[in-house]
């Protein structure tokens, strides 16, 4: 049995959302919401949740605050860092179109260079492939992060 690195990249990429709301925010970012009240109505979490929250992601780069004149938060938005963190959201979503029940509504993104519905695929860099379940596994020789 292969045992994989204690600590690598997907470890620290899964702890930087490992919560409850974090994926949830950013969803709420990305589809426009900005002020602390419209990403609250959006998510649904506590108030005090969602101010650590936002605080965690502010830190660690996935998004950033913009302030007002009177130099109070006026909003929030996603830094290129959330914006990328997008396309794993897309891929979650593809997964959740598969494996919801029935009654649970379908948001269909439309790629806008040519007009088609988006449904994300994970494929391989170097063949173009796509990935199935089971057709990984990971380098032995790679020293743990």
């Amino acid at each position: 049995m292969k045992i994989k690195p204690e600590r690598d990249a997907l470890a620290v990429a899964l702890d930087a959302v490992n919560d409850r709301w974090s994926l949830h925010i950013v969803r709420a970012l990305a589809f426009g919401a900005s002020r602390y009240t419209e990403i609250l109505r959006a998510v649904g979490a506590p108030r005090d949740v969602l101010a650590a929250r936002l605080r965690k992601l502010a830190e660690s780069g996935i998004l950033q605050t913009r302030a007002s004149e009177n130099g109070k938060v006026a909003g929030y938005e996603l830094t290129q860092k959330g914006k990328d963190l997008g396309q794993v959201i897309l891929v979650l979503k593809r997964w959740g179109d598969t494996y919801s029940e029935g009654n649970v509504p379908r948001v269909d993104f439309i790629h806008d260079v040519c007009g088609q519905v988006f449904v994300a695929d994970v494929r391989c860099r170097a063949c173009g492939k796509p990935i199935r379940s089971g057709e990984l596994s990971f380098d032995q020789e790679s020293p743990p992060c």
